[in-house]
């Protein structure tokens, strides 16, 4: 007899045998029990959770000849046949291959004639996200009224791009991931049946790797039992599944910790050479970073499906790195994760990965708040450049006639309406300090939250200075400064009140742009006399005439133009 994969050999029969799902098992059972079956389910959840097969037991609990019961025997003549798939009243339908309009008409046809052996035709359409729109249109009203010996189950593993006018004809039920001590658990009563000596920690790392899925789980460990020879270790799970294995993990780590680049790229190429993949690599390293950040909150690990890790492990790494650091470093590897599938060279994206969280300094895997101090310093030395920027300007300036001395205090003016057109002046820059230049930036900040055109207007201007009543500011253009005076000028004197709280009159001064040259005088046009009267223009068709005739006569339209008039005789 043919071999069956263990996945096909140990599917549930009953819905006491599905794993994880009892949720829906017990709300079918009793549907069942009272009568109240309806006529469409939508079964969505993960792939491998039970989706399919709890279909077909449903088929089995309507059509045994026992039933319906929610324990089909397996045993009668119809159960036999859905066991098997030749049952006439069971129609399991691919719809990623049958997506069409065409094949749900073909459907809608066959739903009319009666059951051949059991109670119900039994219609079950996995991954009905396939189907495209028009077919679901098909559908949709033999779904709504089908006839009473017609049952139809919809499984899809993307529920969302299901329509909701479907989804509102049909019972929803939702199937969840089944857990790593569930999966491990079944897992137990496959190897024990099998006679297969099996490691704890190889189950346990089948069942992490399965991510949910029964189906899968079972479908590793059909692989891993075929190189076992009897005994399944975790060291034979690992090598089967390509797994890289704690020790190399750990190694990873001590050297991002102790910023030893260069032993992490040895551990990297050591791996590679024993032909682990890239993405493995990365997985397993936030793996275990995903484990130091829940042990150092919670102090375990348990309920938390991760890989079973030595306490003193993570009571040593743990304290490598502060929880800022570890949740930069998962983050920097995901982003390499995701670049992985589209690098033209996957291993140096992995390589520069693990350099830059081998010197967090040199790249952007920073703590929060190491991050934060270096912006401010960014600021202070941008504050700085300009500064010295300013005073080697001024320094640069040759000498002038002796600066007028600062102007004294004066008690502050009333305010006084502003005239239509201030005046632009030239103003003598003063030498600026580290406050006035602060002043400066925070009126910039200020203008830019309250009014956006002030703003760009006097950011195009340069700060000159300021006494203990005026505050210069320096443009390009007398227009720039003309406008500045003229607009917003009262709101700027308001902020600098604000900000140094004295009584500051703006003055803006533009330097003189270049006149433009006058325009050459325009020669005066002679006076012509007025054209003749335009002669009536003669159409000549070339393609009727003969070809001896044409060819002149274009000679001649070539040379001077095609504008033939008609010429009068005089007849005298």
């Amino acid at each position: 007899m043919a071999y069956i994969a263990l996945y096909r050999k140990w599917r549930p029969k009953t819905f006491a045998d599905l794993v994880g799902q009892e949720h829906i098992s017990r709300t079918l059972s009793n549907a069942i029990n009272t009568g109240r079956i309806g006529h469409a389910y939508l079964f969505s959840g993960p792939r491998g959770t039970g989706k399919t097969s709890t279909a077909k037991i449903l088929a089995k609990a309507l059509n045994c000849e026992q039933g319906p019961t929610p324990e089909p025997c397996g045993k009668c003549r119809a159960c036999q046949k859905i066991n098997d798939g030749s049952s006439m009243d069971v129609f399991e339908i691919d719809a990623a291959s049958n997506r069409g309009i065409d094949e749900i008409r073909d459907l809608r046809e066959t739903v009319k004639f009666a059951p051949v052996d059991g109670r119900y035709k039994v219609y079950i359409i996995d991954e009905v996200h396939m189907l495209t729109t028009e077919a679901f249109n098909a559908l949709l009203k033999t779904l709504e009224e089908p006839p009473a010996h017609v049952v139809f189950i919809l499984a899809t593993t993307e529920a969302h791009k299901v329509p909701p006018t479907i989804q509102s004809r049909c019972q929803r039920y939702d199937f969840k991931r089944i857990t790593v001590e569930e999966i491990r658990g079944r897992l137990e009563t496959v190897t024990a049946e099998m006679g297969l000596q099996v490691e704890p920690e190889a189950l346990d790392m089948i069942a992490i790797q399965a991510d949910g899925g029964l189906r899968d789980a079972l479908s590793l460990l059909d692989q891993c039992s075929a190189l076992a020879d009897g005994e399944l270790t975790a060291a034979r799970v690992r090598q089967t599944l390509g797994l890289i294995g704690h020790e190399s993990i750990y190694r990873l780590t001590e050297a991002i910790y102790a910023h030893k680049s260069q032993t992490a790229l040895a551990v990297l190429a050591e791996l590679l050479r024993d032909g682990k993949e890239l993405k493995q690599v990365l997985t397993e390293l936030s793996l275990h970073l995903r484990s130091l950040m829940i042990y150092q909150s919670t102090g375990t690990l348990e309920q938390m499906d991760l890989y079973a890790e030595p306490d003193e492990i993570l009571q040593t790494q743990g304290k490598f790195f502060s929880a800022e650091e570890i949740m930069a470093m998962i983050k920097k590897l995901h982003e390499a994760l995701a670049e992985l599938k589209w690098s033209p060279q996957p291993r140096i994206t992995v390589e520069v990965a693990l350099l830059a969280l081998c010197n967090p300094a040199d790249s952007a895997v920073m703590p929060v708040q190491a991050a934060a101090t270096a912006v401010d310093n960014g600021r202070l030395a941008s504050l700085e450049a300009k500064l010295a920027q300013m005073a080697a300007q001024l320094a640069a300036r040759p000498a002038a006639a002796p600066a007028q001395p600062a102007a004294k205090a004066a008690p502050q003016p009333p305010k006084r309406p502003m005239p239509a057109a201030a005046p632009v002046q030239e103003v003598q820059a003063v030498p600026i300090t580290a406050s006035d230049a602060e002043v400066w930036e925070k009126l910039l900040q200020a203008l830019k939250e309250r009014k956006m055109p002030a703003f760009a207007c006097v950011n195009q201007g340069q700060f000159a200075g300021m006494t203990e009543t005026q505050f210069l500011v320096k443009f390009q253009g007398v227009l720039m400064a003309d406008l500045a005076m003229r607009n917003y000028r009262s709101l700027i004197e308001e902020i600098l009140q604000e900000l140094t709280g004295r009584s500051l009159r703006l003055h803006c001064s533009g330097e003189n742009t270049p006149a433009m040259p006058p325009p050459r005088p325009v020669p005066k046009k002679k006076t012509l006399p007025p054209p003749p009267p335009e002669e009536p223009v003669i159409h000549v068709d070339l393609d009727s005439m003969p070809p001896e005739e044409r060819a002149p006569l274009e000679k001649a339209f070539e040379i001077f133009g095609d504008h033939v008039v008609e010429i009068e005789e005089d007849n005298k």
